[in-house]
């Protein structure tokens, strides 16, 4: 069965025909004119982008309708997710067999990275999937222009409304007691839109760990957001925005050390972020200034008391683009930015600039360059470079060549730097001998073909290949951060369709092979080598609608070299509008009760049902 799926949805990712005929109903089938923003931080066509871009929109979130986002994210191209025992547990999102922590996350423009978090990343097990208009992945590591490293980039935006006003409430509940709340307030005219949301996520959970032989509790979380956007637009030039955002989370967790209560131990967790922004777009260009600070807290209680750790980044950012002509222009942009993790702190200054070029509006070119400057490490240049080739009325559609490859550096965060400094034996409390840390250096090429069916067909196959130099990762025996003295490595292939069947039925097909290894030569831990989805909508009228998604994970081993066991998901929703205001649904997650680990050790959830309804006007 685990590998007739994955023959299946290679299958259909590589060799679908279009069989079905255009249709009236809103389709999510990428095409030449679909705007994407994260490849080079502005608006601009899929005919120009040479870079590899996942797109969903309001509709396929709320059509898939699972509360976390990262849950959204395992349906697309490239994306492993481990999870440590379910809702609002440590969570890595993986994109193309990366770490976690080395995808940029951005949320209406603000970066959350937590400066104390050990590797620096983002806390994705926090971000729930309600209130979300657009996200965008950038696959790989051709983020220089945010200073991004060998991951991608997950840029996730709020709703906008140009003209009127919308208002959203919904509730949802369903087993392991859990429940969602969710109200939302947007509008919109020519001079003022503005955006309000309060979400709230609960559940009891289940026993996070296969270990915990004696309490066998259920694990719950909480979690309440709430989320602003105010836009003014001054004149027709001028426009003033503001963003605020506020998480607060708690839960229980296991395996958490202690001389009494290895698996009761608690967690809180607290996020506050703002950014202001004064933008100015002109007739031959555009300029932005914004601020934005973060401020995250961390608490976690077990046997061994009380631990708790704050993070705080502040960052000044001036972007801008220049257009010498309709074909050329240069992208800029100057970046201020001050970590703080306790009493240790860093400053990094950053110049970027970009060209990009048009060419018979057949051929497009992007160059770029960007020096970074840190307070600990130094200066480091990289470089991005992408060209796409665009050949029209091919096969009744269109087809797209591209290419990119760029390089990057992560300097060792504040916590591993600290860790390392200030280790101590825990026996002795004699002082560790830990070596200093340097920068990771990484550097990723991906070649791709794409086919654009005339809104029926959307094909994609990338091959990809992504190196790191001098790696840092923990090490149990010596009790601190390590550096590989090789290069750790990531390349694979990746297959993508959509494609509209008939009228109502629209077909969807990923798959990735991803081929990982360690400097001493060993896989990569926990990444997969095998990723497939293969999914339908069915609209068989307007009000009514039917997801289903079988999603597959194979070939991944533990750190230890053992073997983690395949795996095989399906869930489904349907969703029926009763008027046009009121909308009421149920979806079913792991409905053939898969018994999986993502983490040896840690549960995950068993068949669950869920219902709920969703009021618009």
């Amino acid at each position: 069965m685990k590998k007739s799926l994955l023959s299946l949805a290679v299958l259909s990712a590589a060799s679908l025909p279009a069989f079905g005929e255009s249709t009236d109903s809103e389709s999510s089938i990428p095409d030449l004119e679909t705007v994407v923003v994260v490849s080079s931080r502005q608006s601009e066509p899929l005919r120009r982008v040479a870079t590899s871009v996942t797109v969903l929109d309001e509709q396929q979130l709320k059509a898939r309708g699972l509360a976390s986002l990262a849950d959204v994210l395992r349906s697309v191209p490239s994306v492993s997710v481990t999870n440590t025992g379910g809702m609002g547990r440590t969570t890595s999102l993986q994109v193309r067999g990366e770490s976690g922590f080395r995808t940029l996350v951005l949320m209406d423009g603000i970066d959350i990275s937590d400066p104390s978090n050990p590797q620096g990343g983002a806390h994705v097990e926090h971000i729930m999937s309600s209130n979300l208009q657009r996200v965008e992945l950038l696959r790989g590591p051709q983020g220089m222009l945010y200073g991004a490293d060998a991951g991608g980039v997950l840029d996730i935006s709020t709703r906008r409304e140009d003209e009127g006003q919308q208002y959203e409430l919904s509730a949802e509940g369903g087993r392991y007691d859990s429940q969602r709340y969710n109200a939302s307030a947007s509008g919109g005219n020519d001079t003022l839109d503005y955006f309000l949301s309060v979400a709230k996520a609960e559940t009891d959970g289940f026993n996070t760990s296969s270990d915990d032989t004696e309490f066998r509790d259920d694990d719950g979380y909480d979690n309440e957001t709430m989320h602003g956007r105010a836009g003014w637009n001054l004149s027709e030039q001028w426009r003033v925005e503001a963003v605020v955002r506020d998480t607060d989370a708690m839960g229980e967790y296991d395996r958490c050390g202690g001389p009494e209560r290895l698996d009761d131990c608690t967690f809180e967790y607290s996020q506050e972020s703002a950014r202001v922004s004064l933008a100015h777009k002109g007739e031959i260009g555009q300029q932005e200034l914004s601020y934005t600070h973060l401020d995250t807290s961390r608490t976690y209680v077990s046997g061994w008391g009380p631990y708790h750790t704050e993070g705080d980044a502040k960052k000044l950012n001036l972007t801008g683009s220049h257009d010498f002509s309709n074909d050329h222009s240069m992208l800029y942009g100057v970046e201020q930015r001050k970590d703080t993790m306790g009493d240790a702190d860093r400053d990094q200054w950053a110049l970027y600039s970009e060209y990009q070029g048009n060419y018979a509006d057949q051929a497009f070119v992007t160059l770029g360059l960007r020096h970074d400057d840190s307070s600990d490490f130094g200066s480091h240049n990289s470089f991005r470079a992408s060209s796409a080739y665009l050949f029209d009325q091919v096969a009744g559609g269109a087809v797209k060549l591209k290419a990119s490859y760029g390089t990057g550096f992560r300097a060792p965060s504040l916590y591993e730097v600290n860790h390392n400094a200030t280790a101590t034996d825990w026996l002795t409390f004699e002082p560790l001998e830990l070596p200093t840390l340097s920068p990771e250096e990484s550097r990723g090429l991906d070649i791709g073909v794409e086919y654009f069916g005339e809104d029926t067909l959307y094909l994609e196959i990338v091959l990809f290949n992504q190196v790191i130099e001098n790696e840092v990762g923990w090490d149990g025996n010596a009790s601190g951060y390590l550096q590989s003295s090789g290069e750790s490595k990531s390349r694979g292939v990746e297959l993508n369709t959509e494609t509209q069947v008939t009228d109502t039925l629209l077909l969807s097909a990923n798959y990735t092979f991803t081929d990982t290894e360690e400097a001493d030569g060993s896989p990569r831990a926990r990444r997969p080598e095998h990723l497939a989805n293969l999914g339908f909508t069915y609209k068989p009228t307007g009000a009514l609608s039917l997801l289903v998604n079988l999603r597959s994970s194979a070939g991944a081993e533990d750190k230890d070299g053992s073997s983690i066991d395949d795996y095989q998901v399906l869930d489904a929703s349907v969703r029926y509008q009763l008027n046009k205001a009121t909308t009421v649904y149920i979806r079913g997650e792991n409905l053939t009760d898969e018994d999986y680990e993502e983490v040896p050790g840690y549960n995950t959830a068993g068949a669950a049902a869920y219902a709920g309804v969703e009021f618009s006007f």
